[in-house]
């Protein structure tokens, strides 16, 4: 072909191109038009659609709210968002199983974005006694300043103060209720040293700490960790565990993932792997809002269908003399998917505005929790109001599945358009 004809063929397709986007334009035109001949029903359809859309969104970003709050005070109870450790220890805690020279592992990890604060911890099981009683306790040697600055441990005073120095420890109240001690009584920590030699400690009870969580309240014990490394005979740069604490529970998965890669060859885990119990009580929350949304989403499809059967039984003339002058059974099924397409838009409008109108303000403000239920937050270090966040996947799920859903239920009906013959539908009587 030489470049003249080329440049014809070039020409002669333009038209083409208008024309079909032109068609197309006054296709969605018409469409617009044509659901509006019944606006109760167009109305009843679209809000359907709506609510469905509302009631998944709603849930996620209410839910992703109490999770968040969930994760958080779980993680600043004890465990924290993110931590990292000898890659045996978890499976294996022996004191052995130590961070070499954890104070520049922590600055390292203390330079990226996101983290809030950074806490080395020492770990070991011991034999807790007073002048009478003795119970197997976990003796946690702590930074005493940075464990304050994120743990809500120091917050649970409930008798005494917090630790300030060595020579002191900070206990649990249904430990010390078992040990029968209170507020300067001495403990004295019994057990095995990093290389089989015997821990032992005498250290006063400067404070008593109720969390509400009996299995901390029963079992632990905090001291400085400079005590606990020399009495549990660890090297001044060693630790067990360190912690690290983000501001935004959100993005603490990716936190973890740059944690991971700055640590080398220590192992690393985030909230998911601390706290499996959260998680699996977070799947099985979200399991049941999408079954719900699952159940609610079929349901406004039946009513498509219903909606847009009457529409085919209604306009069956109208189908009959388009058919007649020649436009194919496909052409007026794809005004039909146009309508069905409005339609949904209509109704995930409808779903947005509603949507956006409750969760902005609930985010900026707080929804306020039940007044009933005061003392129960106080003791769990949990705030008074809910903050829900905008799921915007919630939205795109949703929406996917809602057009997908309303693409379908539109070709039950139409299947009428088939087996349509233009005389017989002519005769028929609007």
């Amino acid at each position: 072909m030489g470049a003249g004809a080329m440049a014809e063929a070039t020409v002669s397709q333009q038209p083409r191109a208008s024309a079909g986007g032109i068609a197309v334009l006054g296709t969605a035109q018409v469409a617009w038009r044509n659901l509006w001949r019944n606006p109760r029903r167009t109305w009843l359809m679209a809000g359907g659609i709506g609510f469905a859309a509302w009631m998944l969104i709603i849930s996620m970003s209410l839910q992703g709210g109490t999770f968040t709050l969930m994760i958080d005070n779980g993680a600043r109870m004890m465990v924290g968002h993110v931590q990292v450790q000898h890659p045996d220890y978890e499976d294996n805690p022996r004191l052995e199983n130590v961070l070499d020279d954890a104070p520049a592992l922590r600055a390292r990890i203390e330079t990226l974005p996101g983290v809030a604060s950074a806490a080395l911890r020492g770990q070991a099981t011991a034999l807790v006694s007073t002048d009478e009683r003795s119970f197997a306790a976990q003796v946690m040697g702590v930074e005493i300043g940075r464990e304050a600055e994120w743990s809500r441990v120091p917050l649970s005073v409930r008798d005494g103060r917090y630790l300030a120095g060595s020579g002191e420890a900070f206990i649990g109240s249904v430990l010390a209720r078992n040990l029968g001690v209170s507020v300067g009584d001495e403990l004295v920590l019994l057990g095995t040293a990093k290389e089989g030699g015997v821990a032992a400690l005498a250290s006063d009870v400067v404070g008593i700490f109720e969390t509400g969580m009996v299995g901390i309240d029963r079992s632990l014990v905090q001291i400085a960790l400079p005590e606990f490394r020399e009495a549990w005979n660890l090297a001044p740069g060693e630790a067990h565990t360190l912690v690290v604490v983000t501001d935004r529970v959100q993005e603490s998965l990716d936190l973890a993932e740059r944690v991971w890669r700055t640590s080398g060859d220590w192992k690393t885990l985030n909230w998911k792997e601390l706290m499996p119990d959260a998680e699996q009580f977070i799947a099985l929350k979200l399991g049941g809002t999408w079954l719900f949304f699952t159940v609610i989403s079929v349901i406004v499809i039946f009513s498509v269908v219903n909606a847009f059967m009457m529409t085919i039984f209604e306009r069956t003339q109208e189908f009959g003399m388009l058919k007649a002058i020649g436009m194919r059974p496909g052409r007026i099924l794809f005004g039909l998917q146009v309508e069905a397409a409005w339609l949904w838009a209509l109704g995930m409008a409808i779903a947005l505005a509603v949507c956006t109108a409750m969760i902005l303000p609930l985010g900026t403000w707080g929804m306020p929790l039940p007044m009933d239920a005061d003392e129960l937050l106080a003791a769990m270090h949990m705030p008074d109001r809910l903050y829900p966040e905008f799921d915007s996947a919630a939205a795109w799920v949703s929406g996917i599945a809602l057009f997908v859903g309303t693409q379908l239920a539109l070709l039950v009906p139409s299947l009428r358009l088939w087996r349509l013959r233009c005389v017989e539908a002519l005769r028929v009587q609007e």
